[in-house]
């Protein structure tokens, strides 16, 4: 059986879940680097990789989980080229020691001031 996670302030007409567990997994959907009101929270990489990741950590704890037991990382980044850099800054403010498996992909996402979005997998006790 699969369970939706909906973190509280999750806009309920979105045509996709937040997040789905199934067992002891938590499989996150994609998520932009936008706040609650749906802006963008800055034109550089760090700034939308740490709302991107605020997004995320609201999906982990609906569920029951928490950053270190996350096991999985994807990131699509549109500039890999330029902002590899910032993005690694920021993956490793969340993950200093024991970092998960990750997977990170240059692509062309849905709006041009979009530069990242992530998802993730983790395991909930």
């Amino acid at each position: 059986m699969k369970e939706i996670i909906t973190p509280a302030g999750t806009n309920p007409n979105l045509p996709f879940s937040a997040g789905v567990k199934v067992g002891n997994l938590l499989f996150s959907s994609g998520y932009a680097g936008l706040d609650a009101s749906g802006n963008v929270p800055g034109p550089d990489i760090e700034s939308q990789a740490r709302q991107c990741f605020d997004s995320l950590g609201q999906v982990l704890v609906a569920a029951g989980s928490d950053w270190s037991k996350v096991v999985k990382v994807t990131c699509f980044l549109t500039h890999p080229e330029r902002d590899l850099a910032g993005w690694n800054k920021v993956f490793v403010e969340h993950f200093p020691t024991n970092p998960p498996a990750r997977s990170t992909v240059g692509c062309r996402l849905l709006n041009p001031a979009w530069l990242i979005e992530i998802e993730l997998i983790a395991v909930v006790d």
